[in-house]
């Protein structure tokens, strides 16, 4: 994967906080849904994603009882004339709800309203649950003929690329 790409998908995951929601339903049936994301770097380990879900919507009870999920980040479908060659990334991984009295808590929850101020009231709602998804897998189309597949650390380094230029 270039450099341009490594660049290009960084900035789709971190310049976009909508995602399509992928879980699957406990008879096995895909379900899919529309969430806002947060991008979560820590220090010395892979970027995740933050989600907050209330449990009043079917998607939070599919992923207590299953944390499997997949999820879909486009590019803004003006940003291009033809849709097939919009920008897109599939994500894959698991979600694991930081419960409130976690150590960590504290610091998700600072980062995730940095990137959306605007829903600070909804971790005041009892129903709300913090999710951390470790990513395991992408699949990044960049357009007509720039398809990648990558793995987990594959993915951690193309979210650790500098936007401003190689070193």
């Amino acid at each position: 994967m270039r450099y341009e790409d490594q660049v290009a998908l960084r900035k789709l995951i971190d310049e976009n906080h909508t995602a399509a929601l992928g879980t699957v339903t406990p008879d096995g049936a895909p379900f899919v849904s529309y969430v806002l994301y947060a991008v979560e770097r820590r220090d010395g380990q892979a970027p995740s994603l933050l989600l907050l879900l209330s449990r009043l919507a079917a998607h939070t009870n599919h992923l207590f009882a299953d944390p499997r999920l997949s999820l879909l980040i486009t590019a803004a479908p003006t940003s291009v004339a033809d849709p097939q060659a919009l920008a897109r990334v599939t994500l894959q991984g698991a979600a694991q709800p930081i419960l409130r009295d976690a150590p960590g808590y504290a610091v998700a929850q600072e980062c995730y309203l940095r990137q959306l101020p605007g829903q600070q009231h909804l971790f005041a709602l009892p129903d709300f649950t913090l999710f951390r998804v470790e990513l395991r897998e992408a699949r990044y189309v960049g357009g007509f003929g720039r398809a990648f597949t990558l793995d987990a650390t594959k993915l951690a380094g193309a979210l650790a690329v500098s936007v401003a230029g190689p070193a």
